[in-house]
């Protein structure tokens, strides 16, 4: 399965949904619907699924979102290969 690029032009933060994989969407334009002392929900405007950030301060193990780098859209990494094993680069 070969990934495209997402469409991040005009987004301020995109981030890329990790409950159905598919859906990029911009963080900064979510609509909250609730908050609470240690974290702000949200439903993702691709699968309609209830998220929340408490995944970036490692409160829980399971993300609901990951960020998308605009310099590396795709997401490639450069010390492991496509298969998931470590790279050691030599040169």
């Amino acid at each position: 399965m070969q990934r495209t690029r997402p469409d991040i032009t005009g987004m301020t933060q995109p981030v890329r949904c990790l409950r159905c994989h598919r859906g990029v969407y911009d963080l900064g334009k979510v609509e909250v619907t609730a908050r609470y002392t240690d974290c702000s929900m949200w439903k993702t405007p691709c699968c309609g699924s209830v998220v929340d950030d408490r995944g970036e301060t490692g409160w829980t193990s399971r993300k609901g979102y990951e960020r998308i780098d605009p310099d590396n859209p795709y997401g490639w990494r450069e010390d492991v290969d496509m298969y998931g094993r470590a790279v050691v680069w030599r040169g």
